[in-house]
This record gives C-alpha cells, structure tokens and sequence, in this order.
C-alpha cells in the first residue's frame, strides 16, 4: 500500500530536518479529513476571524502545489506573532485577509468587487496608525501582492508571472477601496501611484 508521502515528491524536504520532521506528524496525526481550527486575532486582520488548515494544506506546502488560503493566513498568523515578539521591527504593518479579497467561485465579477473593496476599506479603517498594508491576492491559481504605503500614496505591486502589468482587477478593486476610504475618513481624495516591482 503506498503512504501518502509517497503519492507526490515532496520537493521542499531537501535537507531539511524540521520540514521532515513536520511530515512525520502531519502524516502520523492527521488524517486526511481532519481540520485544524486557528483563531485569527482581531489585530491580524482587524476583525476576529479563524480559518481551517487540513492535511492537503501541508502536503501543499511539501510538494510545491498551490497554497491555499489558508495557508497563507497561517503564515501571516505566524508572521504577526514574530512582530509582536520582537524578532522583527514592526514598522506599522497590517494585513489584509486574502480570503476577503481573494475572487470566490460562483460569485459575480461586479459582486466580489465590491465586496472586495469594502474588505479593503473595513481593514483601512482599523489599522491603528500602520502605514504599510500587506495585500495578498489570488486571481485564480496563482498568487500575487499588493503592498499599499499609505504615507507615499504608493501601490507597489508584486506579481511573479505577470511582471510587466497591473491585474487590473485588483488594481480596480484598490483604487476604489482608496475613494471610499478618502470619503469616510475625511482625508481627502488619494490618488495612488501604482509601482510594478519586478
């Protein structure tokens, strides 16, 4: 009978003793319906949230297959608790809940959108004076990110397959999150300078 290590090469192992190790428990303790509940702080994405991570969500990371959402909170999870422990400088970072922004199937273009840019605009609202938004976002199968300098009125923009344009969608669905921003927090209207950085 073949393990479920064994169905895909998990490239990402290397020589890597930890990630092995990581393997070992994923594969010995959880089983592939099983999913891990993580409460997501309020100060994360400026609401309380959760997301769920289950055995394929690991497996992803192993075998170099697309992330999913989840995995990308968990890891911002994990990088926020790196800032608030002082291993790295805070600077005035948040975040923005990828799963709030990200298109959801089924949903009409105009509908996430706006849904979208609310998202943005609810996280711009609660974000106690930071300045930088990190902004990650998945078009469909693949991610990219948008990193919003509040203080320079700037977008920059990083996008590994697409490196010469804007996902105009994203870009729509920020710019519009900057107008209702502007109006409801009485800072004047803001037009961004969007940055491609390769």
């Amino acid at each position: 009978m073949m393990t479920r290590a064994k169905r895909k090469e998990r490239v990402r192992m290397g020589g890597s003793v930890v990630l092995k190790m990581v393997a070992h428990v994923v594969d010995g303790s959880l089983k592939k319906e099983d999913t891990i509940r993580l409460p997501l702080d309020e100060d994360i994405f400026g609401h309380d949230s959760f997301t769920y991570i289950n055995w394929n969500d690991f497996e992803a990371v192993f075998t170099i297959d697309e992330l999913s959402g989840a995995v990308i909170s968990s890891y911002i999870m994990y990088l926020d608790s790196q800032i608030k422990a002082g291993k790295f400088s805070n600077n005035g970072i948040s975040f923005v809940n990828p799963a709030t922004i990200s298109p959801i199937d089924g949903k009409p273009k105009s509908k996430h959108s706006e849904d979208a840019s609310r998202a943005i605009v609810d996280r711009l609202l609660k974000r106690k004076k930071r300045d930088i938004i990190l902004l990650p976002y998945n078009p469909g199968n693949h991610w990219v990110l948008a990193v919003l300098d509040m203080r320079k009125a700037t977008c920059y923009y990083l996008d590994s397959l697409r490196p010469i344009n804007f996902l105009e969608q994203l870009k729509q669905i920020i710019d519009t999150a900057m107008v209702v921003y502007a109006a409801q927090s009485d800072t004047g209207k803001v037009k961004l300078n969007w940055v491609n950085t390769v």
